[in-house]
């Protein structure tokens, strides 16, 4: 399962990381404008993210959009940025397209808004020939873009503690997905639709959920197999693509308020313990005691403050919550402290008694 993911980025941004990773696009939505694909930190159903498709077209000729090798949906093919594998003068092309995710199936007679959509597609419902993934399996592959992805684990009944799910290299991640497109009946105009391709956790992800998005490395064996355009026959070589991710991945977990659909935010994909919401005042204050040595502020390392030391090189060194909270933490200590006070006591005038002479 797979229900929500990150995508906090322009579509030039994933073009130039895609292409450093050595995948040429061809094609990219524009960053803003009514055709541009949404970002968010909260990716969820309904949304209109990224998806990357393949197209070919012959060397020496001006492609059209209805070159019958094209399998690029209704995207203009441009003679730059190729891919370097090439089979009977034939050249493969990637390209970036804006698509709503959750699949409306082209032969579907709904109005789209109307059509239940699904979100996840079965690895193992893709075995049989057959069924609403038979045209798209064989000709409509693509690769759905994300910074990563969130799972649920659920720690008891009523709880469940969100996780977030991403490369350990911090490079983006290409999920697999299938893609179609149906024409609104009223302006004829097309509706794309992609879903995200699912199969067995891997060992790492196993604690979390029973199910994972199929991910491929940009660039990889894999990733062009299941882009090519000239595959247009389901194989078992297709089949035996959609495995468990073997690479290195980063889990942990973060706010809850990731849970809340249509809010975004980047601390939704930082752990929890990295926010820089710096210590709780209330816990520092609960857990020091008059003759024990005050709680001092983490993350000040080697220039933690002995008392002696310039406070304003210490503050250099904190966030701005922890710094706010070490002045008051002085500041208490010079209101509060019995040898301040002492030395702040000046000695009367001469011949002018203190009232404790009265009493010796």
């Amino acid at each position: 399962m797979c229900g929500r993911y990150s995508l906090a980025i322009p579509p030039s941004l994933i073009r130039q990381m895609l292409e450093d990773d050595g995948v040429p696009i061809a094609d990219a939505p524009d960053d803003e404008g009514s055709e541009a694909p949404h970002q968010s930190y909260n990716f969820a159903p309904g949304s209109n993210g990224i998806v990357c498709t393949a197209g070919t077209h012959h060397r020496g000729t001006q492609p059209t959009p209805n070159d019958t090798h094209t399998s690029t949906p209704d995207c203009e093919i441009h003679q730059t940025k190729k891919d370097p594998q090439e089979h009977g003068g034939e050249e493969v092309e990637f390209n970036l397209q804006s698509m709503n995710w959750g699949i409306v199936p082209s032969w579907s007679s709904k109005n789209p808004a109307s059509t239940p959509k699904a979100i996840n597609c079965r690895d193992d419902s893709l075995r049989t020939p057959g069924g609403m993934w038979q045209s798209m399996k064989t000709r409509k592959r693509c690769i759905v873009v994300a910074q990563g992805f969130f799972e649920w684990l659920h720690v008891s009944p009523k709880e469940k503690v969100p996780h977030f799910v991403k490369r350990r290299d911090g490079r983006l991640m290409c999920f697999a997905g299938l893609w179609d497109a149906i024409k609104h009946e009223d302006t004829g105009d097309k509706h794309y639709t992609y879903s995200i391709i699912t199969t067995s956790s891997n060992q790492q992800l196993r604690f979390l959920h029973n199910r994972m998005p199929v991910i491929f490395d940009a660039d990889s064996k894999e990733f062009r197999q299941w882009l090519q355009p000239r595959q247009t026959q389901w194989t078992h070589n297709l089949q035996s693509l959609l495995k468990p991710y073997e690479g290195d991945l980063e889990v942990y977990p973060v706010c809850k308020d990731v849970g809340k659909v249509g809010r975004s935010s980047p601390s939704f994909i930082l752990p929890l313990s990295d926010k820089g919401n710096g210590p709780d005042i209330a816990q520092f204050f609960s857990s020091t005691s008059e003759n024990s040595e005050p709680k001092k502020p983490t993350g000040m390392g080697k220039h933690e403050n002995d008392g002696n030391q310039d406070t304003s090189i210490t503050n250099a060194k904190l966030s701005p919550v922890e710094r706010a909270e070490t002045n008051k933490k002085h500041k208490i200590s010079d209101v509060s402290s019995p040898t301040s006070k002492r030395r702040q006591v000046k000695p009367g005038p001469p011949g002018v008694k203190k009232i404790t002479d009265f009493f010796s």
